[in-house]
């Protein structure tokens, strides 16, 4: 009965979490319950069949020699309940859209780790799933990213790259975090609300139907904020055709220094962005760190193709920082 409990309060989490980011949706009532397919959930129209070993504890998890579960027990509810928006409530097109709803649940329970269980806790998801995109796992001539882009769907997955097809959930997900920290507002009390706002109006817009690729675009120029015009024209084409349509993933490597300039601090070195065309961009966040956990972005560095950018900012801050980083919460997939 508490496991039951457990699964019954992380659905309704999902439910009042999504229905704000997302919008409601048209039933009222969705059933959960467990079926004895370990290693996966399923979710139909107002019922989501969820793996009977989230429904277990930890103690009784570590029995059954699953420990190295929990991640997947943690995430499975979420990612299936978000289903019920992405896939039920917005199909996607073709299975080259397939991003749009593999991805964007995988993202939605990022969403809710986040909600439930603080920043370090949705940079770890993250860097979890950054690993599944960057990473050659046994059994692969290359890792994901380098088989081609997610709009290739699950053709990916061949005898050379069986791993590949799964791009759409990791990196589907991880396209849909980028967007979310380009609009995220760290001065507003309310971050996400441009965010929201774009997330709503697709699907107010696509709700009941199906969505392609360039009709999530459409929906991201609506409401796309000046600093992600970086081509100037209006148009989100640069962040498409590198993220969803192309397969560079950037290395960024760092040399930056941090100093007391009187009262204010300097932050100074160098940027380089490498292994990317000659038209890549992307805009790259740089932080101090003050102490575990506890960091302030202090500006953003446009970077395009292979290049070195200085960095020369002098502020004033409320203490003083031990070290400049960069990507802090992984706004920008990078290789390292």
């Amino acid at each position: 009965g508490r496991l039951a409990e457990s699964s019954l309060a992380d659905g309704l989490n999902s439910a009042r979490l999504f229905t704000a980011y997302i919008g409601p949706l048209p039933q009222t009532h969705v059933a959960i319950t467990q079926q004895s397919q370990m290693a996966f959930g399923q979710s139909w129209p107002s019922l989501i069949f969820l793996p009977y070993i989230s429904f277990l504890d930890g103690t009784q998890r570590q029995r059954l020699g699953l420990e190295r579960a929990k991640d997947f027990v943690d995430q499975v509810g979420f990612h299936e309940f978000a289903h019920q928006w992405w896939g039920h409530l917005v199909g996607a097109e073709t299975y080259r859209d397939q991003w749009l709803e593999e991805g964007f649940a995988e993202f939605s329970a990022g969403l809710a780790v986040h909600r439930t269980a603080g920043w370090p806790q949705y940079d770890r998801f993250w860097r979890e799933r950054r690993k599944e995109i960057v990473q050659k796992t046994p059994g692969n001539a290359m890792a994901p990213y380098e088989a081609g882009p997610i709009t290739e769907g699950w053709r990916l997955s061949t005898a050379k790259t069986p791993s590949a097809g799964f791009l759409i959930y990791p990196k589907g997900g991880y396209v849909l975090h980028m967007l979310r920290m380009m609009m995220y507002d760290w001065s507003s009390k309310d971050p996400d609300a441009k965010f929201i706002e774009m997330m709503k109006d697709y699907t107010a817009t696509y709700g009941g139907k199906f969505a392609s690729t360039a009709d999530f675009q459409k929906v991201v120029e609506r409401h796309m904020l000046p600093s992600m015009n970086a081509t100037g024209n209006g148009k989100m084409d640069w962040f498409f055709d590198q993220w969803v349509y192309g397969i560079d993933v950037p290395r960024y490597v760092q040399d930056l220094k941090v100093d007391s300039a009187g009262e204010e601090t300097r932050i100074h070195g160098t940027i380089r962005q490498e292994g990317v065309s000659k038209d890549f961009r992307a805009l790259v966040p740089i932080y101090v760190e003050f102490g575990k956990n506890e960091t302030a972005r202090v500006g953003m560095v446009p970077m395009v193709g292979e290049a070195s950018v200085p960095v020369e900012v002098k502020l004033k801050l409320p203490k003083k920082p031990h070290k400049a980083m960069l990507n802090a919460h992984g706004e920008v997939l990078a290789r390292e």
